[in-house]
C-alpha cells in the first residue's frame, strides 16, 4: 500500500526475456473508475438542473402572487361598513377594471383573469383572481 491509499496491482511483462515487476491499473480498472465517475457526474449534473428548475418555478410563483397583490390592492378601499351597499363589492358598481392585458415579466407572460360572485352569503360579493403563466424550462 502506498501513501496515497490503494494498492495498485502488480503487473509482470516479459522485456527481452527479462521479468520485470511494473506497477499499475489495467485497461478494465480505468474503464470501470470513469464509467463510475461519469456516472456520479450525470446524477449531480441532474441534481442541479433540478433545484435550478425549482428556483425558476418558485420566482415565477412569488411574481405572480405580487401582481395578484398589486391588482386586488384597489378593492382594499373599497371594504367600508358605512357605503357597503353603494361600493364595488356591495353591487358591483364603480369597480376597478379586470386586467385584461397579458403582463410580460422577466421573459414570462402571466395571463390575469378576475370572477366576481354576487350575492356571496348575504350581501357580500366574492372576488377570485386567477393568475396563470406558462413554466420556462432553462
Amino acid at each position: 500500500m502506498n501513501k496515497k491509499g490503494f494498492t495498485p496491482t502488480p503487473i509482470i511483462r516479459q522485456k527481452m526475456s527479462k521479468n520485470k515487476l511494473v506497477w499499475g491499473f489495467t485497461l478494465v480498472e480505468i474503464i470501470i473508475a470513469a464509467l463510475i465517475l461519469a456516472l456520479v457526474t450525470t446524477g449531480l449534473a441532474y441534481v442541479f438542473l433540478a433545484g435550478k428548475r425549482h428556483m425558476l418555478h418558485i420566482r415565477s410563483k412569488i411574481q405572480a402572487a405580487e401582481l395578484g397583490r398589486l391588482f386586488l390592492a384597489p378593492l382594499q378601499m373599497q371594504v367600508k361598513q358605512n357605503e357597503w351597499a353603494s361600493n364595488c363589492l356591495g353591487n358591483n358598481i364603480g369597480c376597478p377594471s379586470t386586467p385584461t392585458d397579458n403582463i410580460p415579466l422577466d421573459g414570462i407572460t402571466y395571463r390575469p383573469s378576475t370572477q366576481v360572485t354576487q350575492n356571496f352569503a348575504g350581501t357580500l360579493s366574492k372576488v377570485k383572481f386567477t393568475i396563470s403563466w406558462d413554466e420556462i424550462t432553462p
